[in-house]
């Protein structure tokens, strides 16, 4: 019965393995991040732990991917860019992550108001007009994100990508399609938003005293809307130079280079080695490169691997034995509800509340966090999640799933 409840249909589903370990690598470092609050002062750090990439900047890459991809076949297929398209693709993207966010956050508003109210003390939660914020995401619009549901900070920068870019292409296409082909109007676009980003960002770093730090600008929306745009980009080369993206041998070598440039870049930015650069006077430095460069550095080599991931079309060898490559497609399919689960509804109101006595304790509490997180996010894409996103196929146009073989030739 509990398999039965449990069971996502993994192996029916139509999925792209590769980019299903993607998914599943980016949320599984995410919650690995936030599961070591519970062992407070007896975790030690663990030297592996520097070597991950940052999950959330894969999460934007394999996103800015997915999308680019998305947005690219609707142009191509319409041979224009127009308001019903602009509607339809923001219609399935809100389908797709408002309902779930919006229900996670009222339950944690409800709670904390529920809480107060057996209490008798006032709530805990931000005042009304910082709340609002919330459901209009600009809670970290132009500033960083205060202390409640914080985790918030990327899914904010994911929506408003997904608002700019497309609308970068609609003014492109209005100006430029009696001039230019529609590919290199999607070119520009994804440039411009690369280039401006980065420009608004390097000119702030500019302005701004290195002692004041890095300014947060991971986690501030006008800081980061370039943070699909590298996935989008490999979107880009995909769809319109498909035989390069085919060619294997190129796949292997850029999957080699991507690696390497991202454990790098995870690596050098790690908390480990920053003692390193102030005793060789180099952390000023280090600060801008963090405010500027990063920023691209990481999204860039991070779009190395899409092609090989993309060409990894199913599970086999190893991957295929012991319900691996189940488990991998499960938490792929779950990693939305695992994001909004993980830190505050679970850990910060749940996990946190046991006292953390001794290092066992510290590690029971990571077993039961990992446990709820799992077994609630299962019941919430199942149960939540997925028929929400079912409802959309009857409420808009489906999307295309390949390009026209029109204009895409190298």
């Amino acid at each position: 019965m509990l398999r039965k409840l449990f069971s996502l249909d993994t192996a029916t589903a139509k999925r792209v393995f590769g980019l299903d370990i993607m998914r599943a690598a980016a949320i599984l470092i995410v919650v690995d991040a936030h599961a070591t609050i519970a062992l407070k002062e007896y975790y030690s750090g663990a030297f592996w732990h520097h070597l991950l990439p940052d999950g959330v900047e894969l999460f934007f890459v394999l996103s800015g991917f997915l999308i680019g991809g998305i947005l690219i076949r609707s142009y191509e297929k319409k041979e224009t860019f127009d308001h019903q398209l602009l509607l339809n693709f923001w219609t399935r993207r809100w389908f797709r992550t408002l309902p779930n966010y919006y229900l996670v956050l009222g339950g944690l508003i409800a709670f904390a108001l529920l809480q107060a109210l057996r209490s008798g003390l006032h709530h805990k939660l931000p005042d009304i007009s910082t709340l609002v914020k919330y459901f209009l995401f600009l809670q970290n619009f132009a500033s960083y994100i205060p202390d409640f549901f914080p985790e918030t900070w990327s899914l904010a920068i994911e929506e408003w990508s997904y608002i700019t870019l497309p609308l970068v292409l609609w003014i492109m296409h209005s100006l430029l399609s009696s001039r230019l082909s529609r590919q290199r109007i999607v070119l520009l676009s994804i440039l411009f938003v690369i280039v401006s980003t980065n420009l608004y960002r390097l000119i702030l770093a500019v302005q701004i005293p290195i002692s004041a730090g890095e300014l947060g600008y991971r986690g501030i929306v006008v800081t980061r809307l370039d943070a699909i745009s590298y996935g989008v980009l490999a979107a880009y080369i995909k769809n319109y130079f498909p035989v390069t993206w085919r060619d294997d041998s190129l796949r292997r070598r850029l999957l080699i280079v991507g690696l390497s440039l991202t454990l790098l870049a995870a690596f050098t930015s790690s908390i480990v080695i920053i003692k390193y650069y102030y005793e060789l006077g180099l952390f000023p430095a280090y600060t801008f490169y963090k405010r500027t460069f990063y920023f691209p550095a990481i999204g860039l080599s991070m779009a190395l691997l899409m092609p090989y991931m993309d060409g990894w079309r199913t599970a086999t060898g190893l991957w295929s034995r012991f319900g691996l490559a189940r488990a991998i497609t499960h938490i792929s399919l779950i990693s939305y509800s695992m994001y909004l689960l993980n830190l505050t509804p679970i850990m910060l109101t749940f996990i946190e509340r046991i006292p953390t006595t001794s290092l066992a304790v510290g590690w029971l509490k990571v077993g039961l966090f990992w446990a709820l997180v799992l077994v609630l996010s299962t019941v919430l894409f199942k149960f939540f999640e997925k028929p929400v996103t079912t409802l959309r196929e009857r409420l808009s146009a489906k999307e295309p799933t390949q390009l026209m073989s029109e204009g895409v030739k190298e």
